[in-house]
């Protein structure tokens, strides 16, 4: 009888850990969420949503305006107007051009008592390059473990994704560009911004031709992704577009070349990140 029941907890513990496993994807595996946002005006059901799954507005959000090079318009705190004035209550800001200070005790302390965080536009390269490789990063990425929000609109959009796509790229897309890394915070996926109103619509061809591994997504303004889980649902008053080297080798097998190189998704649709179906 002892034999068996060990049999049983046995076979128990091993389909537990298989459906586990099988739930995994190189994309997102964080209990978390992720707000990409395309740019431009943001709907104010994004702020709402937001602030939903902070646990309310008068939970600590940390603003991350770096990507800015206004100064006086951070010191002065312009960047979180739109957000005080949404009604939230209890925000603060980390900002430095100091990689050194970025790990200042008082920043750390702002993040792992943070339920979000939010990355305002600009240039990526500004925050990758106040941020990377630090421990406040770090900070980051355990926030999504715990099951915090990280929202971020344009720069502070490509900021989530792997590389830091755009910028002296967009000027020859014939030419192979040494991206640098982003945050990962979702994983092998390069995210464009403004997408069709600035006509980026082809920028992400070279980059997924070069990284065929990874996912492209471009996301145009007043719209987001939202990552959760295994899945991205879009939404907003555009437009996104996925760029999936899987879905042009079978193009190229049906029809001997690349018809459609992105597919494009709009509000209320999903993206399954195991499959790469979109599901309507």
């Amino acid at each position: 009888m002892k034999k068996l029941l060990l049999i049983t907890v046995t076979v128990f513990l091993f389909v537990i850990h298989v459906n586990a496993q099988s739930t995994k994807n190189p994309y997102f595996n964080y209990k978390g969420k992720l707000i990409i946002i395309g740019g431009g005006s943001i709907p104010d059901s994004l702020f709402e949503f937001f602030a939903a799954h902070c646990g309310g507005k008068d939970q600590p959000v940390v603003y991350i305006p770096t990507a800015t090079s206004d100064e006086k318009y951070i010191q002065q705190g312009g960047h979180l107007v739109k957000f005080s004035s949404r009604g939230f209550t209890n925000l603060s800001t980390i900002h430095t051009r100091d990689k050194a200070k970025a790990d200042a005790t008082e920043n750390i302390a702002l993040i792992r008592k943070a339920k979000g965080i939010f990355f305002g536009g600009g240039d990526q390269d500004l925050i990758a390059a106040a941020y990377g490789n630090t421990q406040l990063y770090k900070e980051m990425l355990a926030l999504l473990d715990r099951g915090g929000v990280i929202m971020g609109t344009s720069a502070g959009a490509t900021i989530m994704g792997a590389l830091l796509v755009g910028g002296d790229a967009r000027k020859d897309l014939t030419k192979k560009f040494p991206f640098q890394p982003a945050f990962s915070f979702i994983q092998n996926v390069d995210i464009d911004q403004h997408v069709l109103v600035r006509n980026r619509q082809f920028d992400l061809i070279p980059v997924i031709e070069t990284y065929p591994t990874h996912l492209g997504v471009g996301i145009d303004e007043s719209t987001a992704i939202i990552v959760e889980g295994h899945q991205f649902k879009v939404w907003g008053n555009s437009y996104v577009m996925v760029y999936d080297a899987k879905d042009w080798a079978k193009q190229k097998a049906n029809y001997g070349k690349v018809l459609k190189p992105f597919k494009m998704m709009y509000s209320g649709q999903s993206f399954d990140l195991n499959t790469h179906q979109v599901i309507k």
